[in-house]
């Protein structure tokens, strides 16, 4: 199968596929999904609204697949239906990327704090035996 070269062939009639509103279907339903989870105070605005824009371009390639086929035709792109797979590749590998710095940055800040509970742990410990040896005699090591 050849696409179109010109702009006026995919200006014709879309037809709407199964595929496609299986597309704008999932759009819906993440973007009600992100609503429920943001008034459940689930996640955050700002990571919300990340989510939502997402939904909403799944939810309008989904009603306007010919966009892919344009924005493939512009590039220059031979199977135009793979950009979106292209691009859920890219922004996946990028969401793991920044997790793992986020892991990373957690596991430093919690090697840190073991650190810190320890030589506050020693701290507390040579001040009960300080206390001790200094309050009562009877427990002093030389009064023995």
């Amino acid at each position: 199968m050849r696409w179109p070269s010109t702009t006026s062939n995919l200006q014709q009639e879309v037809k709407v596929t199964s595929a496609h509103m299986i597309a704008a279907f999932i759009g819906a339903a993440l973007s009600l999904t992100i609503v429920f989870l943001t008034r459940r105070d689930h996640i955050s605005p700002l990571v919300a609204a990340r989510w939502f824009a997402l939904a909403l371009l799944v939810l309008f390639v989904g009603f306007f697949p010919g966009i892919v086929d344009l924005v493939g035709e512009y590039l220059g792109i031979g199977y135009p239906p793979i950009i979106p797979v292209l691009l859920a590749l890219g922004a996946a590998m990028v969401k793991i990327l920044l997790m793992d710095i986020e892991r990373q940055r957690l596991n430093t800040k919690i090697d840190r704090l073991v650190q810190r509970m320890a030589i506050l742990e020693q701290a507390v410990e040579e001040n009960k035996l300080v206390k001790i040896n200094f309050s009562d005699p009877a427990k002093r090591k030389d009064a023995q």
